[in-house]
């Protein structure tokens, strides 16, 4: 009866720090599911921009984010795994359309298109990683964050000036 009564108090004075670390992971995961398809949708539109945009301005943007984002990628990929979180393979169905739409834009529209698409996949990834490296539980994907938030912030300061001309 003792024991019972003991494994009771021991389970409730626990339970709290379990659900807090299901909280924590969870918010890890949400993180770096989210982090991850947005690096890989950055690179996707800067490949189709790339290959077949015209303004070169845009052009060359695109080709500093295939770079950037080349090197944010094994960083959040390295991360994740220390964390013991995994990675998506491939990008869900939404970042799927907008690649497709990009991919499908006419020629005369494409580099704006591929520029508007950028402030707003910047916007949305610079709020992902400040909230994280505020607020996501510590271990290397806080510290990952931390480390390419910098890189995010000056890439949407520089995708506002050129989408201002």
């Amino acid at each position: 009866m003792k024991l019972t009564f003991n494994l009771c108090i021991l389970l409730f004075v626990a339970a709290p720090a379990f659900a807090a670390d299901d909280a924590a992971r969870q918010k890890a995961v949400d993180f770096a599911t989210r982090a991850a398809m947005s690096n890989m949708f950055e690179l996707k539109a800067a490949e189709i921009e790339v290959s077949k945009g015209a303004a070169e301005d845009a052009k060359q943007f695109a080709g500093d984010m295939l770079k950037d984002h080349g090197r944010a990628g094994p960083i959040l990929a390295d991360a994740a795994k220390e964390d013991g979180v995994q990675l998506p393979a491939g990008l869900d169905d939404e970042h799927k359309k907008k690649l497709e739409a990009l991919q499908q834009s006419d020629p005369q529209n494409l580099d704006q298109a591929y520029l508007s698409t950028q402030v707003t996949a910047h916007q949305e990834a610079v709020a992902l990683f400040s909230d994280y490296s505020k607020n996501g539980p510590d271990g290397a994907l806080k510290r990952a964050s931390q480390k390419i938030l910098p890189d995010l912030r000056m890439h949407l300061t520089r995708i506002e000036g050129l989408t201002s001309k």
